[in-house]
């Protein structure tokens, strides 16, 4: 059997607010999104097929690499960064949080990176 779920008055809703408010007066639901905005890291289509045809592996420690590392490069302003994480290169595009391309160790060496404003090194 399911349960429906019945909405609540916004005088409820109030209440809800008010509780899950911290000290700082920064609401449960703001501290909530800012994480999901700043945890989301996009693929496109060609870092996918990169990826796959190189067999890279992006683990945990990579993502909280990357996380990171865009949050470093969006507070400098840069906008297309080459981030390094474990002998693993990402340009990213850091407003969309998109990694554009993804290069292995062994692909790193001669290799010229254009259209970067920033790199961070992890």
């Amino acid at each position: 059997m399911v349960k429906r779920i019945e909405p609540f008055s916004q005088q409820g809703v109030g209440k809800i607010r008010e509780s899950y408010t911290n000290n700082t007066g920064v609401s449960f639901r703001e501290v909530f999104e800012a994480k999901l905005k700043t945890s989301q890291i996009n693929l496109s289509k060609h870092a996918q097929e990169r990826i796959l045809l190189r067999g890279i592996e992006i683990g945990e420690k990579e993502v909280d690499g990357i996380n990171k590392a865009i949050d470093l490069a969006g507070s400098k302003g840069v906008r297309d960064s080459l981030v390094i994480v474990n002998d693993k290169a990402f340009v990213v595009n850091i407003p969309t949080r998109t990694i554009i391309t993804a290069i292995d160790k062994e692909d790193l060496k001669n290799r010229i990176f254009t259209n970067i404003d920033g790199v961070v090194i992890l």
